[in-house]
């Protein structure tokens, strides 16, 4: 995933306009949105860390048995693999409590009743909400079974009675699952993107709205 940089655009500069538009809820629903777009920003920065320790896994896994000839830190779950997993599971459930904050301002926007703004973008915005946080929620559960698949893996091939079945059917195994990660994360890429553009479209109408109420 591409990496990208977001902005609250003009959260700061527009504070005084708000004041005729006040008893329309607009402060409210802009200071939502601005949380929106945060938290936005907030699960590319996490999805592209996860994306970045997974590539890390490799490197990490072939150095430990390099260096591990008994594989012994694979038994105990000393090995650098399992740290990667821990971290990559501590980001999940960043990604899974981020996903519940969009929620908590998507009903924000949902009450929204007045006439300034248009309902039909901030439906649009919330409805686009709705179908990233489903995926989101997918990928999150799927993506921490996968985990748990990893760290059975790893253990396992430490084991006294493990065979070269052991070793060759788990990586088998695990390449697939990452290969349907992947193709959840090029999903969850167009769908952020998606959202990214109606918080542009619904940030815009309300600098629109203001500037008509000045």
């Amino acid at each position: 995933m591409t990496k990208k940089t977001y902005a609250l655009a003009g959260l700061g500069l527009t504070t005084l306009l708000l004041a005729s538009c006040s008893g329309d809820n607009v402060e409210e629903i802009q200071s939502a949105v601005g949380e929106i777009d945060q938290i936005h920003g907030n699960i590319v920065d996490e999805m592209n860390g996860l994306s970045e320790e997974e590539m890390n896994l490799q490197t990490t896994f072939d150095e430990a048995l390099a260096s591990d000839d008994q594989m012994s830190t694979f038994a105990d779950g000393s090995a650098p693999v399992f740290e990667n997993i821990t971290s990559r599971r501590d980001r999940i459930e960043t990604i899974s409590s981020l996903r519940e904050d969009f929620e908590s301002q998507e009903e924000i926007i949902a009450d929204y009743d007045g006439e300034s703004l248009s309902g039909e973008e901030l439906s649009g915005l919330n409805a686009k909400i709705d179908e990233f946080s489903g995926q989101l929620e997918s990928f999150t559960s799927n993506y921490e079974t996968s985990l748990t698949a990893q760290e059975d893996y790893f253990t396992s091939i430490g084991s006294e009675d493990a065979t070269y079945d052991t070793f060759s059917n788990g990586i088998t195994e695990l390449n697939e699952q990452t290969a349907a990660n992947k193709e959840e994360l090029v999903q969850l890429d167009g769908s952020l993107v998606e959202v990214k553009d109606h918080i542009t479209q619904v940030q815009e109408m309300i600098q629109s709205t203001m500037a008509e109420n000045e």
